[in-house]
This record gives structure tokens, C-alpha cells and sequence, in this order.
């Protein structure tokens, strides 16, 4: 019973370091779309980093157990769900950043993990306690402290960010919850495939020929949104 102990103990701060991690990347990477957004149209950027996404998930899961074996899923409407929750929460955000500041967008995003937590009960039976709750609270309180945003948070923009924060929130449900049965070769198959083919349908007629330095910018954001994606 101590040993079984022990592993999950492990098994939850491994799992506690990658989440970090995928915050961290994913967070690094609005500096570059605030600058992408600015100019482009948010479909086509939102595309061009899902055809890298999908190219990598194909090839990966291709060389680790096969494709066909990746497309079973014991959830066959959720899986599809989650990919289009992912794609709608990066448009809905990245949009948001073309009116709103940095400061003023993380501030109001850092709310999805509360939102997690009171939904964790209801739809996953898994219900947090009084001290945690607090710490999430805490960390959202020093999350305004530090970026101390100004009075862009009261814009009307400013509901596109939390639209943003719940519909991550529900995007991290239903990646718990199918999990517990899929693998990740089919999570992530799915998130890049449908995903795909969801973006491209938005992007294909916002597509307008990029510039040299817009190219890089999404080179740089393809590749840190599959390591978010990934971790």
C-alpha cells in the first residue's frame, strides 16, 4: 500500500511539472501572436501552425504503434469535441489579443483553472478540497499582482478572453476524462487531425501570402505549440 502510494505521489508531480511546463510554453507563445495578429488573420496563422501540428502527430504516431491502431477510440463523439474545443480556444484568445494587452489577457485567462475546479465535480466526480481550492485561488490573486493589469480587463473584449479560459477549461476536462480510456497516440492524433481539417476550413479563405519574417514567426509558433500540446 506505501508503494502504491509512493508511485502515485510520483505519477503527480510528474504530471504537476509537465503542466507547468505546457503553461510556460503556451504562454511564451502570445508575444509572438500579439505581433502575428496585428496583421494576419487569425484563421491563417491558427492553420499553418495545425498543418505542422498534424504533419508531426501523423509521423509520430505512424513510427509508434501505427495509425490505424491511434484511430480507436472508446469515445467517438468526445474525441472530436476536444480537437475543436482546442482549435476555438486558440482563435477565441488569440483574437482577443488584437484588442487587448498581454497583461490584460493572461490576467483574465488565469481564471481557468478556477473554472476547472468547480466543474471538476460535477462532470468528473473529482472534487477538490478546501486547501487546495485556496492555493488555486492564491495563485490566480498573485497572477493579478504580478501583471497588475490596467482597464483593459473591463472592454467588452474582454469576454472573448474569458470565453477563452472556459472553453480551455472544458478543453482539460474532457482530455481527463477520455484519457482514462484513450492513449496518447489516439489523444493526440485526433487533437491534430480534426483540428486540422477544423482550421483549414476557417483559413483557406483568410489566406494571403505572408512575409519572410511572418514565416519564421510561425515556424517558431508551430513547433512551441506542439511542445505544449505534447507536454
Amino acid at each position: 500500500m506505501m508503494q502504491l502510494g509512493l508511485v502515485r505521489s510520483e505519477s503527480t508531480r510528474k504530471g504537476v511539472v509537465l503542466c507547468l511546463l505546457s503553461m510556460m510554453v503556451l504562454a511564451a507563445q502570445d508575444a509572438i501572436t500579439k505581433v502575428l495578429v496585428q496583421d494576419m488573420a487569425v484563421a491563417q496563422f491558427v492553420m499553418v501552425r495545425y498543418w505542422v501540428f498534424a504533419a508531426f502527430a501523423i509521423l509520430y504516431v505512424h513510427f509508434n504503434g501505427g495509425i490505424i491502431s491511434a484511430l480507436r477510440t472508446q469515445h467517438g463523439w468526445l474525441q472530436p469535441l476536444r480537437s475543436i474545443m482546442a482549435v476555438a480556444e486558440i482563435a477565441i484568445f488569440t483574437l482577443a489579443l488584437r484588442y487587448l494587452g498581454l497583461a490584460e489577457a493572461h490576467s483574465l485567462f488565469a481564471a481557468f483553472p478556477l473554472i476547472a475546479i468547480a466543474l471538476a465535480g460535477p462532470l468528473l466526480g473529482e472534487h477538490v478540497g478546501l486547501r487546495r481550492g485556496l492555493a488555486v485561488l492564491a495563485g490566480f490573486i498573485g497572477t493579478l499582482i504580478i501583471l497588475r493589469p490596467g482597464m483593459g480587463v473591463f472592454k467588452p473584449e474582454a469576454l472573448m478572453v474569458l470565453t477563452a479560459a472556459l472553453t480551455f477549461a472544458l478543453y482539460n476536462i474532457v482530455t481527463r476524462f477520455v484519457s482514462h480510456q484513450d492513449g496518447f497516440n489516439t489523444n493526440m492524433v485526433y487533437l491534430a487531425v480534426i483540428g486540422c481539417i477544423a482550421a483549414t476550413l476557417f483559413g483557406i479563405p483568410a489566406w494571403r501570402e505572408p512575409t519572410m519574417d511572418e514565416w519564421v514567426l510561425m515556424g517558431v509558433l508551430s513547433v512551441t505549440g506542439i511542445a505544449g500540446h505534447v507536454l
